[in-house]
């Protein structure tokens, strides 16, 4: 027998052996390169995501920061209005004169004084709100298509806050204006008021608000944008439409009646701290004995000046916009809004 012949038996006897090695070693092959395939697949596809996230982020981001911005600009605008239509000070300089109509200018003061830290926060909210909603749906829509809004649609869009200064704001002065003669108009100049006076006061003057027919919460909407506006089919007609929206629900609504709350609660705790010596939260009489300062009581017409000066541009007024900027829920709502339009 040739070696030719035992090799041809060895394999003819072994064939079925070598058959299932080489089915086995195939198909091992086979799986792993498909395996590798699949890996490669799933990593440059969690790659991409990465990216497009990263590049999400980045882009919502920088919307942000020119959504804080604008914010900024746009209270200086408002702070304008309100000083320029409630203007305290000038009560105050007539005041320093000692005129004989001391007393009405007084009770003058009083009423501007709280309709002034009523409009400063309310419509501060509305604003800060607003552009917040703006912000987003502009970002949203230029993350899908950059191309979408142009520059000058942005800025006519972002322009319907002007509405907002030359008709929501005097409109939401005249029912402030209302509410707080109701509240405090009878109260006495020389009144001592406890710190938690002050705040029923502000309470007193929410609640009033919230139940005014024309209350600027229930009726965003109609504060921001014309009643005539007539909301068109292209696309600046879909972002005002959405805007729209976006003001009349439950959510955002509920968020703006949040803020105007710590509003209230800010302006509280600065007037707080002229209710102690030198902003001392505990005056010590002796070892054993402390003033609890919400028991300290100090006549409404010290308060005035105090309240007053607090709602300077240097602020209060500054305190509260970097309070809304950093507001969580209110960048929740914005992300909220950026991703629905995705």
């Amino acid at each position: 027998m040739t070696v030719f012949s035992k090799i041809r038996g060895f394999l003819y006897r072994h064939k079925n052996k070598f058959i299932v090695s080489g089915v086995i070693i195939t198909g091992s092959i086979l799986l792993s390169k498909y395996i590798q395939q699949r890996i490669r697949e799933w990593q440059e596809k969690e790659t991409r995501e990465f990216l497009e996230r990263s590049r999400k982020q980045n882009h919502f981001e920088s919307i942000n920061r020119t959504c804080n911005q604008t914010i900024s600009n746009l209270s200086g605008a408002l702070y304008d209005v309100i000083f320029k239509t409630v203007n305290t000070d000038a009560i105050i300089d007539s005041l320093k004169n000692s005129p004989e109509n001391k007393l009405e200018l007084w009770n003058d003061l009083k009423v501007s004084v709280f309709t002034k830290s009523g409009i400063f926060i309310y419509s501060t909210v509305m604003l800060v709100v607003t552009l917040r909603i703006q912000m987003s749906i502009i970002g949203g829509n230029l993350y899908k298509d950059p191309n979408c809004v142009s520059t000058q649609m942005q800025e006519k869009y972002l322009s319907v806050c002007q509405n907002f200064l030359n008709t929501g704001v005097p409109k939401l002065l005249r029912i402030m204006d209302t509410e707080v003669k109701k509240i405090i108009e009878t109260l006495d100049l020389k009144k001592q008021l406890k710190l938690n006076d002050l705040e029923a006061i502000f309470w007193s003057l929410q609640t009033a608000i919230a139940t005014n027919d024309n209350n600027p919460i229930d009726k965003f909407k109609s504060y921001i944008l014309n009643d005539d506006l007539t909301i068109s089919n292209d696309v600046f007609g879909s972002v005002l439409g959405d805007t729209a929206d976006f003001l009349d629900s439950d959510e955002v609504k509920s968020l703006a009646t949040h803020c105007i709350n710590r509003g209230f609660i800010l302006l509280d705790d600065q007037v707080a701290e002229f209710y102690t010596q030198n902003g001392t939260i505990l005056k010590s009489v002796d070892a054993d004995h402390f003033e609890n300062p919400f028991e300290i009581r100090k006549p409404l017409a010290k308060l005035l000046p105090i309240i007053n000066g607090l709602l300077s541009r240097q602020s209060f007024p500054q305190n509260l916009v970097q309070q809304l900027i950093a507001n969580e829920k209110l960048q929740i709502l914005s992300a909220n809004i950026y991703e629905s339009l995705l």
